[in-house]
């Protein structure tokens, strides 16, 4: 019985360790079908270029005043880190918090999505609705 026992145990954790790797390889975006971002990053632009996001951070998140958006999500930042930055601001920084902005709080997991896409440069820093994927072709 003891045998079984431990051979269970090996399989449950090797089962744990590859659904994390699997949940780790996730992305929050799709590319669909036709070609195109998804709808839930889609919104994600229009919420970065809507809520203020590009004064500071330049155009697509590349980085003005403020850091690389893009690269800081997909190397730099937990998503949880980037949703207490943006909620609540960054001391010391002129990063202020957000969390009285309603379109940005409605929208944290869109606006990831949009800049997770970006630093994966599967998006260009363009406007999407004239360039469907923000870049030449």
């Amino acid at each position: 019985m003891k045998k079984y026992l431990h051979l269970i145990v090996a399989l449950s954790a090797t089962w744990a360790l590859s659904t994390a790797a699997l949940a780790a390889d996730e992305k929050p975006y799709e590319i669909t079908a036709d070609g195109k971002i998804s709808e839930n990053a889609m919104e994600g632009w229009r919420t970065y270029n809507g809520g203020g996001c590009g004064a500071c951070h330049g155009k697509g998140g590349v980085g003005a005043v403020g850091p690389n958006l893009a690269n800081s999500v997909t190397q730099v930042l937990t998503k949880e880190q980037f949703v207490d930055i943006v909620t609540n601001g960054r001391s010391g920084t002129m990063m202020r918090p957000h969390k009285t902005n309603k379109r940005v709080m409605d929208n944290l997991d869109n606006l990831y999505a949009y800049l997770v896409a970006r630093g994966d440069d599967v998006l260009g820093p363009g406007n999407l609705i004239k360039l469907p994927m923000g870049k030449e072709k």
